[in-house]
């Protein structure tokens, strides 16, 4: 999966792609590759909700932050923002956790 989606259009931070792919019911695993060096960076799962609300992962081919929607490693539902920093990867900007009533 990771070598097949480095092979199509920069997606993201002006030359990085993203390949996401499923990993069982409301989850996704995705990896981001430097379309110059060929480093991937490896994101964790992220499980869904516990009602779908919006795309899990949103990002732009000319912006570095990349937002997860969601509940990464399936702990701690809420709202991330990172930014794509070259040769060292996502760095954490903000997280907003949703109440814990809705986890």
């Amino acid at each position: 999966m990771i070598r097949e989606g480095a092979r199509s259009k920069v997606e993201f931070a002006g030359h990085y792609t993203v390949t996401v792919w499923g990993c069982g019911t409301a989850c996704s695993e995705f990896a981001i590759v430097d379309s110059i060096t060929g480093k991937v960076y490896d994101g964790p799962y992220v499980g869904d909700y516990p009602y779908q609300m919006m795309d899990r992962l949103q990002y732009h081919p000319n912006s570095r932050l990349f937002k997860i929607n969601g509940c990464p490693k399936e702990l701690d539902c809420g709202f991330y923002d990172y930014e794509m920093v070259d040769g060292e990867g996502l760095h954490l900007l903000r997280k907003e956790l949703l109440p814990s009533k809705n986890q």
